[in-house]
C-alpha cells in the first residue's frame, strides 16, 4: 500500500468513526483518541491518545499527545501539546541508548531502559492557544485562558488569563475576579446546543450573558 493510499484509508476510517467531525486530508488520530461532535482536525494535525472536545479545532501541523482538550478550544498551527522529557542523568539523552520503541532507524539497546510515564495534559474549555506554542506534558490550562503565539508553557495556567512568553507568564486577566468566578460557576460550556442558541446573542456582553443565565436558572 502506497503512503498516499494509506493516508486516504486512515482519513476514511476516521470519518466513519467520527461522522459529526471534520477531518481534513492528512490529519491523523490514533485509535486511543476521541473526537467530540463538530470538532475539526486541519491538514496534518495529529492526535495521539488524546480527547478533543466538541466544537474544538486543531490547525495544521499541530501535535497533541496524551492530552484532554475541552470544548470550544481554538488551537492554532504548529502547536505541540504533551512534550515528553528525556533523561538527563544518563550518559546521553538520546533515545538510541535507552528506548528502542522510538521511530528511529538504529539503537544500541534492546528494550526500554527509561520508563518514565508521561502525565496527561489537561486543557480546559474555551482555551485559545496561539501559533507555535509548546506545552510540557502534565500541564493544566484553565478554562478561558489565552496562550500567546510562540510561548513555551512549563507551569499550570489559571483560568481566564492571557499568558505569553518563554517561559510563559501571565500578562493580564481577561475579566475581573467577580466575573471570572461567575463564569466558572456557570459551567456554560456544558449547556446544551439548544440553550446556547438562545443565549448566543449575549456572548458579546459577559455581564448580560451571566445575568440572563443566572436569572433563567432561578
Amino acid at each position: 500500500m502506497t503512503k498516499i493510499l494509506k493516508v486516504f484509508v486512515q482519513n476514511m476510517l476516521l470519518r466513519r468513526r467520527f461522522p459529526r467531525s471534520v477531518i481534513n486530508n492528512g490529519a491523523f488520530a490514533d485509535r486511543a483518541s476521541v473526537l467530540g461532535d463538530f470538532s475539526v482536525l486541519f491538514r496534518d494535525a495529529t492526535l495521539v491518545q488524546s480527547d478533543l472536545g466538541a466544537y474544538s479545532y486543531v490547525q495544521s501541523g499541530s501535535l497533541i499527545c496524551n492530552a484532554e482538550i475541552g470544548k470550544y478550544c481554538s488551537i492554532a498551527g504548529d502547536v505541540s501539546i504533551g512534550l515528553a522529557s528525556h533523561p538527563t542523568h544518563f550518559v546521553s539523552s538520546s533515545p538510541v541508548f535507552y528506548d528502542n520503541s522510538q521511530p528511529l532507524p538504529k539503537f544500541f539497546v534492546s528494550g526500554r531502559k527509561y520508563l518514565e510515564s508521561v502525565p496527561r495534559t489537561i486543557i480546559g474549555a474555551d482555551v485559545w492557544i496561539g501559533q507555535g506554542v509548546m506545552i510540557k506534558a502534565g500541564i493544566k490550562i484553565g478554562v478561558g485562558a489565552v496562550i500567546g503565539a510562540g510561548s513555551i508553557v512549563t507551569k499550570d495556567v489559571a483560568p481566564y488569563v492571557i499568558a505569553a512568553g518563554n517561559p510563559c507568564k501571565i500578562i493580564r486577566h481577561r475579566f475581573s475576579e467577580e466575573v471570572v468566578n461567575r463564569l466558572l460557576d456557570s459551567h456554560w460550556w456544558q449547556l446544551s446546543d439548544k440553550r446556547l442558541e438562545k443565549l448566543a446573542h449575549l456572548f458579546l456582553d459577559p455581564l448580560r450573558f451571566l445575568d440572563e443565565l443566572e436569572h433563567s436558572r432561578c
